[in-house]
């Protein structure tokens, strides 16, 4: 069983592959077949305060951008690739609902449907991969996926830098904090109401 603690001490001990704990916890909290049984969430919020001690937050975001990014891709091309077979493919035969639940999202909401579900924990492993098995453009989806993984990065993981930065510096950019708290109630104000819309119905 994977164990974040584990993780976590050793990345203490060995602080020369954060930046690497950073893109495994991102990829694995956005890649299809891994999101949606480990959430990776909770893990990338830790090592991104423990990066704050050995990367600038601009590499930090980079780190994240690029590892969702990735995987958000690789996901969309699996679902190409195995759309006749999808349903047979483990974890969608053991848990049919929670492929039906990304068609459902991805077919009611379309391309604007993947860049809002990038920040609904339950569905965003599911949504690159359905879109993919469902015949989406991939010019539009590769395009959206430029600006949510970049915001998806940002929103989860400067929060956690800056957090860690207070601890190990005893300060705190007042600026810095106030603009993540705007952008994060912002967010949470269009996910809310685009998951209460597919909730109704």
């Amino acid at each position: 069983m994977f164990e974040f603690n584990e993780v976590i001490l050793w990345l203490k001990d060995h602080p020369e592959w954060i930046a690497l704990g950073v893109f495994f916890a991102a990829f694995i909290e956005s890649f299809a077949l891994i999101g949606v049984i480990i959430p990776g969430v909770v893990l990338l919020a830790v090592i991104s305060g423990m990066a704050s001690s050995t990367l600038n937050v601009v590499e930090l975001v980079l780190i994240a951008y690029v590892a969702s990014y990735l995987a958000d891709i690789l996901s969309f091309l699996l679902g190409t690739k195995i759309s006749k077979s999808i349903d047979k493919l483990w974890p969608f035969n053991k848990y049919p609902n929670l492929l039906v639940q990304g068609r459902s999202f991805v077919k009611r909401f379309g391309i604007l449907g993947v860049f809002i579900g990038k920040f609904i924990g339950p569905i965003r492993p599911l949504l690159p991969i359905t879109a993919g098995s469902l015949g989406m453009n991939f010019k539009y989806f590769f395009t959206v996926e430029i600006f949510s993984s970049f915001l998806w990065a940002i929103l989860y993981t400067v929060p956690g830098y800056y957090a860690g930065k207070s601890i190990f510096d005893s300060q705190f950019d007042l600026n810095w904090i106030i603009a993540i708290l705007i952008g994060i109630i912002v967010l949470i104000t269009i996910v809310r109401y685009f998951n209460s819309k597919y909730i109704e119905e």
